[in-house]
């Protein structure tokens, strides 16, 4: 079995799990995200045995005091499929940390199954879910990343756009898709979001504020046909969910055509 420590936010826990239970299927090995045994239970992966809170002390404990090794994953030589299988054979149970182990081919092969695994728990997301269904029908569903926070100074601020650019690529979005009837569903970390002045500046009156926590937001992105947001894991992620076209936004000056959107697939290996 192996443990996996948990890296970065949600999304990042998201694909480096996924890429490592694939491995886990491939290898006959049992895998327990220790991050999703206790804090992000938005999927059906905290229902599993195992990956409940017990399982995240007992797994911290043999961690900390060493009764365990631990892998880290981002040192190329310790992350081989031989290595890691070399310590199974010598002890059951280990712990993996880091973020670069990568199985691209793993991961498409069980692509079902990473899909099932984290499906949305119906009572997490039930009352956005009956939101969207609410709301008129339109033609197009676009969801938009505003993501702020930590990114005024990862990458020293490159991708940190105010309201008026996001308020523009939704314009340039909807030039693109003229003659047809554009929902705008917003998921962002900022709750000073100006939601009326991107309504002014866009042109498109129905935008709507998810305002939920990272899973809600996560599945109303998920429910959108096409996604634009800074480069993330999480509008990747939620990219994946029912392959919609994902644009992320480089600069102001971004050209929004049917090319710049590229589905999951040929972005998540460059991530």
């Amino acid at each position: 079995m192996i443990f996996v420590k948990g890296y970065g936010q949600m999304c990042n826990n998201w694909l480096q799990y996924a890429h490592i239970y694939a491995w886990g299927l491939e290898n006959g090995v049992n895998t327990v995200s220790m991050r999703f045994s206790y804090k992000y239970k938005y999927f059906k992966l905290s229902e599993l045995p195992y990956h409940n809170f017990a399982t995240y002390l007992l797994a911290k404990f043999l961690i900390k005091t060493k009764l365990i090794k631990c892998l880290w994953l981002q040192h190329p030589k310790y992350s081989t499929d031989e290595n890691i299988l070399r310590m199974l054979r010598n002890t059951p149970t280990i712990a993996a940390d880091g973020w670069a182990f990568r199985h691209p081919a793993l991961f498409d092969k069980y692509h079902n199954e990473i899909k099932r695994l984290f499906a949305f728990r119906h009572k997490k997301i039930a009352a956005k879910e009956a939101w969207m269904k609410s709301l008129p029908e339109a033609d197009i569903r676009l969801g938009i990343h505003i993501r702020r926070g930590d990114y005024a100074k990862w990458q020293g601020g490159l991708y940190y756009f105010d309201d008026r650019i996001y308020a523009e690529m939704i314009r340039r979005f909807s030039e693109l898709h003229n003659g047809k009837s554009i929902q705008v569903f917003i998921a962002t970390n900022d709750p000073r979001t100006d939601v009326e002045l991107i309504k002014r500046i866009s042109g498109t009156d129905c935008i709507y504020m998810s305002a939920g926590n990272p899973g809600e937001d996560l599945f109303v992105l998920s429910e959108c046909q096409y996604i634009m947001g800074p480069k993330s894991t999480f509008s990747l992620v939620a990219s994946f969910y029912n392959d919609a076209s994902l644009h992320w936004i480089e600069s102001k000056d971004d050209k929004i055509t049917e090319e710049s959107f590229r589905k999951f697939d040929d972005v998540f290996m460059d991530v």
